[in-house]
């Protein structure tokens, strides 16, 4: 629970260090595999760099502050991002982690006590569970900069995909999509944000669906799937109340030439990494929804009309589908394909 008394203020004390702000409360968790992720962030709140106080000269003008590696909170993030990662075969490796400390300016701090704020007024509502959770949003690392110091904003919505009318995150347990929304910078790193989301009680938000609000007072938020959800939607409306992008983690992902490939991204399971777009859509057009299919077609014939890349019309057919779903075409195309060849 929160402390009413609870300072989110920064103190600057006679030692030349900056109080970090601890956010207690509710990273509340059920019998997912997230849960014990973060609980354990949660239980060493209070031990980064070993103190509660860090060095101004750390500390840089957006309010963030480098995590040493050898810090127990950069070792749990670290370690988990990785091996999530690994399990869908993508070998990636942190190069830094920053936590943002909310003392860029008074309005950094005012987000700190809002977010305390709608976690008191969701846990009244909802029987003392604020359903606190930390997802992943990618982005490029000017969209990150621009987020640290002035919070989320409608360029973050995601246009044209199944979710366009609140800002999609990524569970923990599942960061493959906000990992593909990822741009390297310069140096070839890429950033990705963890925040604490405040979930509260969530609904159901079907594929494509047009809800931009919750359907009633009794919820807060919105995912993918009532019982494992892999996307959370925050809405537009509560996107700077309900979001805190408490840690950016930097990284590279390494190429694996043993993984096959599917646009960049590498497959643990053996499948074809190829597939004509006529083919995909009219194998996907079983399965899915027509408006689904209506807005895939969109995206190929924005690349015909070369309005967008190849690699964004493919992006934007795996946002539409999901992973899961095109292996399994992909899997049935390479299958009859090679069913054909013995012929």
């Amino acid at each position: 629970m929160i402390d009413d008394g609870e300072e989110v203020s920064s103190s600057f004390g006679s030692e030349g260090g900056v109080y970090i702000p601890v956010i207690e409360g509710s990273v509340s968790g059920d019998s997912s595999e997230d849960e014990g992720y973060s609980s354990s962030v949660s239980d060493c709140e209070s031990v980064i760099s070993g103190s509660r106080f860090v060095e101004h000269a750390s500390i840089e003008v957006n309010g963030l502050v480098r995590l040493d590696e050898s810090d127990k909170l950069h070792g749990i993030i670290g370690k988990k991002f990785v091996s999530r990662l690994s399990e869908i075969g993508i070998n990636a490796q942190v190069q830094y982690i920053k936590r943002n400390l909310f003392n860029a300016s008074a309005i950094s701090q005012a987000r700190v006590s809002s977010f305390q704020i709608f976690t008191k007024a969701v846990e009244k509502r909802n029987g003392g569970d604020a359903n606190i959770k930390y997802a992943w949003f990618g982005a490029s690392k000017d969209e990150i900069d621009k987020i640290i110091l002035h919070g989320f904003s409608y360029n973050n919505i995601q246009k044209n995909s199944p979710f366009d009318h609140g800002i999609v995150l990524s569970a923990d347990h599942s960061p493959l999509e906000s990992v593909e929304s990822v741009i390297a910078d310069e140096d070839g790193i890429k950033h990705i944000l963890l925040c604490r989301v405040l979930l509260g009680k969530t609904e159901l938000v079907n594929h494509g669906s047009m809800q931009s609000h919750p359907s009633s007072q009794d919820f807060q938020s919105g995912v993918d799937d009532l019982v494992s959800p892999k996307k959370y939607i925050v809405w537009s409306s509560q996107m700077n109340t309900h979001l805190l992008p408490e840690f950016v983690i930097s990284f590279k992902t390494l190429t694996n030439m043993n993984r096959p490939k599917l646009d960049g991204i590498h497959l643990q399971k053996p499948v074809s990494p190829w597939i004509p777009i006529p083919e995909l859509i009219a194998a996907l057009s079983k399965i899915l929804p027509p408006k689904a299919i209506k807005e895939m077609t969109q995206f190929r014939q924005s690349y015909i009309e070369h309005k967008i890349s190849r690699p964004d019309m493919i992006r934007g057919i795996r946002r539409i589908t999901g992973d899961r779903i095109l292996l399994m075409v992909l899997k049935n195309f390479t299958k009859q394909r090679r069913s054909n060849q013995l012929r």
